[in-house]
């Protein structure tokens, strides 16, 4: 009987924990957005970094107002839209490639990095010797 009471006080415990974990703010996830999106393009213009964070703060918002998968399509759609107002046809092209063809990423951790087992060497079997 106390085994169970242990299990269970233990697993509301973990359950507490699990929904205390703050989500991020609108502006941290817009901010977080512009900057990954102004260094991978390389953008120092800074009417160009308002217009891109305002647009994400947006889409940011309504994100918590619903989730849907749906909605979630739309407000991809709208904001690749928007994104072609905003930046120039060549930041455009490069903002689309890095969509569609993500760097790869770096591990996370280090023993990630290893290289996996090697394949066994060709060795030739050696010769038997004569018996003596």
């Amino acid at each position: 009987m106390n085994r169970i009471c242990f299990l269970i006080s233990g697993l509301s415990l973990v359950g507490c924990l699990c929904a205390q974990i703050p989500q991020r703010l609108p502006e941290e996830e817009a901010a977080k957005h512009t900057e990954m999106m102004c260094r991978e393009l390389n953008i120092r213009d800074t009417t160009q970094r308002r217009k891109i964070f305002n647009m994400y703060l947006h889409h940011a918002y309504q994100r918590q107002q619903s989730n849907t998968r749906m909605e979630q399509l739309q407000r991809m759609e709208a904001a690749n839209e928007e994104l072609k107002t905003i930046l120039t046809p060549e930041q455009y092209s490069r903002f689309m490639n890095t969509q569609i063809n993500p760097e790869p990423r770096r591990p996370q951790h280090p023993y990630e990095a290893l290289p996996g087992p090697s394949p066994a060497p060709n060795i030739p079997p050696e010769p038997s010797m004569p018996p003596q």
